[in-house]
């Protein structure tokens, strides 16, 4: 595997100036596998080490990206910050949400955003278990990273950190005009084609369930979107008429019209259709647990996303919990007057014992994957 595709980066380097695009969601580290297409802060600065040793004084960072985990958002900046690069700038093209707007409050970085793209801010989010003790913790804990962002976003936009609350308790989304009227962008960068939100289906699935709403116009794709740009660094040229012809396509369009019209782009889709399928049901083997074997065998005959399986699996363990304790209260009810004896099989304590010992191997696991502010 490449070094330019296992860093997820598409690291380019053209004279003095380094392009490097971020269009997946964003880590602390890699989840299952190396090729995990999260943008992972850890390889991230390789990225960044490795342009400097390749001559380059200026950064470009290019963005599509719906978020992520706030730590690996906040370290992939602290790194830009002191990579000490001349000048830096942000192009989004396409979306920029959630933990992504990190990179636009880069200190003296110019914000370009193209015409079409998406801007959102929300209040960070995290998953969490325990007593009414650990939960007040994590509770108090977001609400510092909430007026850590708030003075971020304020000090970029020059609004009062009461009107950004205002805007993230609202999970706001601006358009790529409304991003700059308001400050959080420098310019905006029109063209005859304007960019496209876009992001793969397994990160939709997940916005879904995380974000309180998704605009409509945000599309979907089994492969890496980078609205047109084979490499970051390199202009995208416009389609000539004939080319525009041959991909007035719709949702009647058949294969054979595709095959006749692109086989190139047929056969990538294919492939990519083939790449992403295998993740799904890779990814899935990595959440399960014993004993829920069954459950993910069904989800993936069902087409289940990983991130919907995930839902599912919590679920199913809460309901697991419950049955457990009510049916342990109806096993122990007739005995309640009884003394001496010794139980056959394990004491209900232990027995409670093993269940929460299982949830927290999967609320750690479920933690570190889906850390503080994912999305």
């Amino acid at each position: 595997m490449s070094e330019r595709y296992r860093l997820m980066y598409d690291l380019a380097v053209d004279g003095e100036t380094a392009d490097v695009n971020i269009y997946s969601t964003i880590s602390s580290e890699k989840w299952y596998r190396d090729d995990d297409r999260e943008s992972c802060s850890d390889n991230f600065d390789k990225a960044l080490k490795q342009a400097k040793q390749d001559g380059a004084k200026n950064l470009c960072i290019h963005i599509n990206s719906p978020g992520g985990e706030v730590y690996g958002a906040v370290a992939m900046r602290s790194m830009v910050i002191n990579s000490k690069f001349d000048n830096v700038s942000v192009l989004i093209e396409g979306l920029c949400a959630s933990a992504a707007t990190l990179f636009a409050t880069i200190p003296d970085a110019t914000v370009t955003i193209a015409d079409g793209s998406e801007f959102m801010i929300h209040n960070p989010s995290l998953f969490t278990w325990g007593n009414a003790a650990q939960l007040e913790h994590d509770a108090e804990h977001l609400r510092k990273m909430e007026q850590q962002f708030h003075a971020m976003y304020a000090a970029k936009t020059g609004k009062t950190e009461e009107q950004i609350k205002s805007w993230m308790d609202a999970e706001t989304w601006f358009t790529a005009k409304e991003a700059v009227d308001n400050g959080f962008c420098d310019k905006l960068l029109s063209s005859d084609k304007k960019a496209v939100a876009c992001v793969s289906d397994n990160d939709m699935q997940l916005m879904k369930s995380i974000y309180t709403h998704v605009p409509e116009d945000i599309g979907t794709t089994i492969i890496d979107v980078s609205n047109g740009a084979s490499n970051a660094g390199e202009p995208t040229e416009n389609p000539t008429k004939e080319e525009d012809t041959k991909m007035e396509l719709n949702e009647n369009t058949t294969v054979e019209q595709l095959k006749d019209a692109n086989p190139a782009l047929l056969a990538s889709i294919q492939q990519a259709a083939i790449t992403a399928e295998r993740d799904r049901l890779s990814d899935i083997d990595a959440l399960t647990l014993p004993g829920y074997e069954e459950m993910a065998e069904k989800a993936k005959a069902d087409g289940t996303s990983a991130a919907d399986f995930q839902k599912q699996l919590v679920k199913a363990m809460k309901e697991k919990g419950s049955e457990f304790l009510n049916q342990r209260k109806d096993e122990t009810a007739p005995a309640a007057d009884v003394t001496g004896g010794a139980p056959e099989d394990k004491a209900p304590e232990q027995e409670i014992d093993d269940f929460a010992k299982e949830m927290a191997v999967y609320t750690k696991e479920y933690a570190e994957n889906d850390s503080e502010g994912m999305f």
